[in-house]
């Protein structure tokens, strides 16, 4: 959608971020219908869409949900980063399904496996899971 990254004159707080859209939280049939109607948008603006949240609110309710916004510096927080050409784009939406440029859910799921295995490791130590003959 946009993209931030400066420092604010007055604050000293410096902004690196990018909003957008992420696309694996929309059900995949909202997303082939917003990728043929924002194709079609763009190929007759000409390009000069423009595509900021007050629109996704008032045109697109479903995918407020799924804006998110993405730190772009430093370089670790997203990798891999890919730039997808119009003629591809609408492909690209509707198959969006596992991608995970921002390792979220990597992260979110190495905490679940430690706290699933702490939470066993304490149960082997107080003795709630003695076999019982």
């Amino acid at each position: 959608m946009y993209a931030l990254s400066g420092t604010h004159p007055n604050t000293g707080h410096e902004w690196r971020f990018f909003q957008g859209i992420n696309f694996t939280y929309i059900p995949r049939a909202q997303r082939r219908q917003f990728a043929s109607t924002w194709v079609r948008e763009w190929e007759a603006t000409g390009g000069s869409f423009q595509f900021t949240y007050d629109r996704v609110k008032r045109e697109y309710p479903y995918l407020k949900t799924a804006v998110r916004r993405y730190f772009f510096k430093p370089s670790y927080y997203i990798q891999n980063p890919i730039e997808v050409p119009l003629e591809d784009m609408e492909n690209v939406i509707v198959s969006t399904w596992s991608r995970d440029f921002s390792k979220k859910l990597r992260t979110n799921l190495i905490q679940k496996y430690r706290k699933a295995r702490r939470n066993i490791q304490n149960g082997l130590e107080s003795g709630i899971f003695k076999s019982r003959r």
